[in-house]
């Protein structure tokens, strides 16, 4: 037992150099990629079911066949549910009432982050959540950053009629993510263009009597600041604030921001990522209130690299909006 736990923790130590080596070898190979991401979550899980088959046999003294079968049994089950967590999207609703506007009117805004488009995106699987969000009706989709995973010439399927079959009454909206600068911010963005998708870079526009604010990512350390940017608008209308990272909550509710759409936590994703992501961020999932400013951070609309959630699932946001 002692041996197997060993030799499970070397594994899980080589991910560290494989991961170094996936920005030049992995990215584009579908094979070796699909192998990266496998290898990360099964080296992980395998090492915490050695963990506790261990605490289990100090106590009842198991045999090697008794550990197999729990292993055979376990994994593949666990395995299952987790792909299906990362595969299916969930639609989650929220109803959000701006108590300092109140014109009587209502905007229903689907959201999603994360989508991490690269050579291992299955496109059935965006295309069949794309299209459970369709149905929710929205009158606006707005995507908070992180579309693509790398580079776009990683991307191996073809999109360019994906997004556009969304077509809400006031169009599609997204921001950039620390993603889109690692793979080359100015030939992503044209990619994204392409798919029928307005990006916002510390720009604002008015939808339906609504400001929306899109903020660059924190990766651009010129971006403008939120008070900055809140000097454009009509403040006597509702603001909707998208900026990729959470870590500018604290500003937002300085700045009287009405609701700030968020990603890039992925919640976590699966432990103990969560536990560490959770310390991270004054909100690091779902909907949370701070004094007059709404706050929703999405876990994504996908995933980058490992195809498996554990902790939470791959989502579409559907916010009706009451102002």
């Amino acid at each position: 037992m002692e041996r197997l736990f060993l030799v499970n923790f070397m594994f899980l130590l080589a991910i560290l150099p494989i991961i170094y080596l996936r920005r030049s070898y992995f990215r584009r190979n579908i094979f070796l990629g699909r192998f990266l991401g496998n290898y990360i979550f099964i080296t992980h899980y395998i090492f915490f079911l050695l963990i506790i088959l261990g605490v289990v046999n100090h106590f009842y003294n198991l045999t090697k066949f008794d550990m197999l079968t729990v292993a055979f049994i376990v994994l593949p089950i666990f395995f299952i549910f987790s792909y299906y967590n990362f595969s299916v999207a969930r639609v989650i609703r929220t109803e959000i009432h701006l108590k300092n506007h109140n014109i009587g009117k209502k905007l229903r805004i689907a959201f999603i982050s994360d989508v991490h488009l690269s050579a291992l995106t299955n496109k059935q699987n965006i295309e069949r959540s794309l299209e459970r969000m369709f149905e929710e009706e929205p009158d606006i989709l707005l995507i908070g950053g992180d579309l693509i995973d790398y580079s776009c010439r990683d991307i191996k399927s073809n999109f360019s009629n994906s997004f556009r079959r969304v077509t809400p009454q006031y169009g599609v909206y997204a921001i950039v993510g620390n993603h889109e600068y690692q793979g080359g911010i100015e030939s992503n963005i044209k990619y994204i263009e392409n798919l029928g998708i307005k990006i916002l870079r510390d720009e604002v526009l008015t939808v339906d009597g609504v400001n929306i604010i899109g903020r660059d990512d924190v990766t651009n350390k010129r971006r403008k600041k939120i008070a900055y940017l809140t000097k454009k608008i009509d403040t006597d209308l509702p603001t909707i604030l998208l900026d990729h990272n959470p870590n500018s909550i604290e500003e937002a509710i300085l700045n009287k921001i009405d609701l700030e759409l968020c990603g890039h936590t992925h919640r976590g994703q699966f432990f103990p990522y969560n536990l560490i992501v959770k310390k991270m961020y004054k909100n690091y999932h779902g909907y949370k209130k701070f004094d007059e400013t709404h706050t929703l951070v999405s876990a994504g609309f996908s995933s980058w690299l490992v195809p498996y959630r554990v902790n939470s699932t791959s989502e579409i946001n559907i916010i009706d909006l009451y102002y």
